[in-house]
């Protein structure tokens, strides 16, 4: 009778074992585009930011963003998202990312890598309210010609490039320092 029992337990044991593994095989093919990040205010991380998430128009979902400013996005594929950052005293700052790829693209196994992004937060003042007016709608799109997920160029680029190189100046002199910010996209 015994041998019965603990024969019983290793068939539910054994049972259990497969379904576990399935479920983590479904759950690795889920793919997602996924975004980490970085808020900022100048070389200092933002705390009390969120994120307001729009996706393909539909109602807003509005997440904090941790403590320490940083921030990982998964979005589905084939998909249009508004991502609005926003911190009290900051001016938001709206990123339209375009997640739609080519079907022969989504067949593939693997992901695309993260996508790296640092978001600057000017803090708020008439001058800057009325430069956000006038600034070209950010972007992040696939592109065919690198066959990864790019930020889309505008006319302000150039000052982005600078103050990339000014954060990297400010953080400190270490190699550490410069490579952990080299990778990342400034928006």
């Amino acid at each position: 009778m015994k041998n019965k029992g603990l024969r019983h337990i290793q068939i539910l044991i054994i049972i259990l074992a497969v379904s576990v593994l399935s479920f983590s095989g479904l759950a690795q093919t889920q793919k997602y585009f996924i975004i980490t990040g970085k808020i900022l205010s100048g070389i200092d991380f933002l705390q009390n930011s969120s994120v307001q998430i729009i996706k393909n128009n539909k109602p807003a979902i509005v997440s904090k963003i941790s403590t320490n400013g940083r921030f990982r996005l998964e979005l589905d594929y084939n998909a249009e998202y508004q991502l609005t950052f926003m911190q009290s005293g900051h001016s938001e700052k709206t990123i339209v990312v375009n997640t739609e790829i080519p079907s022969e693209i989504s067949l593939r196994e693997n992901n695309f890598p993260h996508f790296l992004m640092a978001v600057m937060l000017d803090k708020t003042c008439y001058e800057t309210d009325q430069m956000n007016a006038e600034t070209p709608t950010l972007q992040i799109n696939y592109s065919s010609k690198s066959d990864n997920f790019e930020r889309v160029s505008n006319i302000y680029d150039v000052e982005y490039a600078q103050g990339s190189q000014s954060i990297n100046k400010k953080s400190g002199s270490s190699s550490d320092n410069k490579t952990r910010h080299q990778n990342y996209q400034i928006f």
